[in-house]
């Protein structure tokens, strides 16, 4: 019972674990939001495709599809918004100065993380109805 033990800790390849944490707490907060803005900005382009949610179910369930297409706006509406607010943060008086920019730049960097984490709970609903309703037509 020990050996078999002993050859799984030695299968365990501990750098290549530490490489993957690391680059899990460290580098994927980072490069996330970015990839769910880019997402967002796929998403609403390709509303008018055959296959796409809005296409397929609009017309079966118009409230939830444009409900979870919100959240894509939100999400590419984001960035501009934050960053005019980071100016004006900046810029006045009574918060001015270098560290209400950056808390505010901060801040909006990383708020597509949060509202794309809820669309993607909302869309499991809407994915499974999608699919159910591609099997029935098949």
């Amino acid at each position: 019972m020990e050996t078999k033990e002993l050859i799984h800790l030695q299968e365990i390849d501990v750098v290549k674990v530490l490489i993957k944490v690391l680059e899990l707490i460290i580098i994927k907060p980072f490069t996330l939001p970015l990839k769910i803005y880019k997402n967002a900005l796929a998403h609403l382009s390709n509303t008018d495709a055959d296959d796409s949610e809005e296409s397929v179910l609009s017309s079966d369930f118009p409230l939830y599809t444009w409900f979870i297409s919100i959240f894509d706006a939100i999400i590419v509406i984001i960035y501009p918004v934050g960053i005019i607010a980071a100016i004006i943060a900046g810029t006045n008086s009574f918060t001015g100065g270098l560290g209400s920019f950056l808390s505010v730049l901060a801040l909006t960097y990383f708020s597509p993380l949060i509202y794309g984490l809820l669309r993607e709970l909302f869309q499991i609903s809407l994915k499974a109805i999608l699919y159910l309703k591609i099997i029935s037509n098949k």
